[in-house]
């Protein structure tokens, strides 16, 4: 044991606007006097993937990317006793001070490195900040718990990007989208009750069971659903399915699919009786536009056993009764009816959506006027290119002038087809008012670290799901 100081000052400059911090530098990172200097540490591989930044292994090269992507770097412990590099040996603390830091910087969010540095941060800085810092899963080689894998989805999720907003690329997008209600999409974290069984003494952290989910400003404010879309942060899986495959037919193990199954309702479930599973109702989906009545009898059991197979949608009047879709490009719909209580959720790929799946969900809810419905994650009209069969299915359904809004050509054979205008007519059309009808505003393709796309990824990828609930 011997008494340690901070052998080199804090990296910021006057556009800093995320701030990392360690506990206290180890053996390697004091010699070489800057921070995770230990070349077993993943902090920088992982910074490379999730910034999409192959910068070099100098300090200077990891200095310049440092400034390119407006990030800070300190360590919560300035002086202490210590044993080489081990965080669980730290005695007798002297915290840094960070005032100096957040004064000249632009720092919106504070992210510590580990549960140490959580640990002493909480206790010595997080009230003169007066602000949360964001526990990440420990980059260390001493965290061999995490592998790289884990450790780039969860840092994915929790650093950058949490999702990137649609923009409109063309004037068609731009004109359609300029009077709609887009961006009603936010991102929640959340354990659920879910234990993965880590001893909290050590400097692995529960941050495996983070189920990241995507919720909606406007279903949440109707104050009588819980509806949520999946993530693919958070599971057990690898490889292109990596990690919250909730797909039955991409290649998994049932395991898996059962364990991420598990998670992604913990996280989602308000009840937390332990019985979601039970409570879930999915089916086979086969771009139909066949809707059902849910009911408890078609409930998933212990195996995620899928009882109902041909079918896109379903309804219920049901209470706590959880209907579940699955995506990884097609459509969300959510409708809630506000008056009569009642739900429906669909699948909407381009057959669907040339079938109206969505306005048929309306008419089975029984009313028009008093539905609210969310356009949920899924893929841009910016981003999908479709043949003109796929066009000429779709056209027939919508004027000259929805047309406009809907596709245009991008050469001989081809158009970008916008199956969010599209359900937008189509739910105008089954009487929704436009006023009640909103677009999270996410699109799956430009969201890659944080959502699954077939088209972005030639198909290599897992699924994602939406809960919809009534409370």
């Amino acid at each position: 044991m011997e008494r340690v100081n901070h052998t080199f000052g804090p990296f910021y400059d006057s556009e800093s606007r995320v701030l990392f911090l360690g506990s206290f530098p180890s053996v390697k990172s004091r010699e070489a006097l800057f921070y995770y200097g230990h070349p077993q540490n993943r902090f920088w591989k992982i910074m490379r993937v999730i910034f999409e930044d192959d910068f070099g292994d100098s300090i200077e090269e990891k200095s310049e990317f440092l400034h390119r992507h407006h990030i800070a770097l300190y360590d919560v412990i300035d002086e202490c006793d210590i044993v080489g590099s081990s965080d669980s040996s730290i005695r007798n603390v002297v915290p840094t001070d960070l005032d100096s830091i957040l004064k000249k910087t632009k720092i919106e969010r504070i992210f510590v490195n580990g549960k140490t540095a959580e640990k002493y941060y909480k206790k010595y800085q997080e009230k003169a900040t007066g602000r949360t810092a964001i526990c990440l899963p420990s980059s260390s080689p001493a965290n061999a718990a995490w592998s790289l894998e884990k450790l780039i989805a969860a840092w994915s999720y929790l650093v950058y990007p949490h999702f990137e907003y649609y923009v409109q690329q063309s004037e068609r997008a731009q004109r359609f989208y300029a009077d709609k209600n887009i961006n009603d999409a936010y991102m929640v974290s959340g354990n659920g009750n879910y234990d993965v069984g880590l001893n909290d003494s050590s400097d692995t952290d529960d941050s495996e069971c983070i189920v990241p989910k995507i919720r909606f400003k406007h279903l949440d404010q109707t104050y009588m659903v819980n509806a949520c879309f999946t993530t693919r942060v958070g599971g057990v899986s690898s490889g292109d399915l990596s990690t919250l495959n909730l797909g039955f037919t991409r290649g998994d193990s049932q395991e898996n699919i059962k364990e991420n199954f598990k998670r992604a309702l913990n996280s989602f479930d308000l009840l937390h009786d332990g019985n979601s599973l039970n409570r879930t109702v999915m089916t086979q989906q086969v771009h139909s536009d066949n809707i059902i009545r849910a009911s408890k009898e078609l409930t998933l059991d212990d195996d995620c056993t899928v009882k109902v197979e041909g079918v896109d949608g379903l309804y219920t009047d049901e209470k706590n009764l959880i209907l579940s879709a699955t995506f990884a490009d097609c459509v969300p719909v959510y409708l809630v009816d506000t008056k009569k209580k009642r739900i429906a959720l669909v699948h909407s790929g381009w057959k669907g959506t040339a079938a109206e799946i969505a306005a048929k969900g309306v008419r089975l809810l029984g009313g028009s006027e008093n539905i609210i419905a969310e356009i949920g994650p899924s893929i841009s009209g910016d981003h999908y290119e479709v043949t003109g069969e796929v066009i000429e299915a779709i056209a027939k359904n919508y004027s000259a002038e929805e047309q406009q809004d809907i596709f245009e050509k991008t050469d001989k054979k081809h158009f970008h087809l916008d199956m969010w205008a599209a359900i937008y007519y189509s739910l105008i059309h089954a009487g929704v008012l436009p006023e009640h009808i909103y677009f999270s505003g996410v699109c799956t393709y430009e969201n890659a670290s944080l959502l699954y796309s077939h088209r972005r990824s030639g198909g290599r990828r897992g699924n994602m799901n939406a809960f919809l609930e009534l409370l």
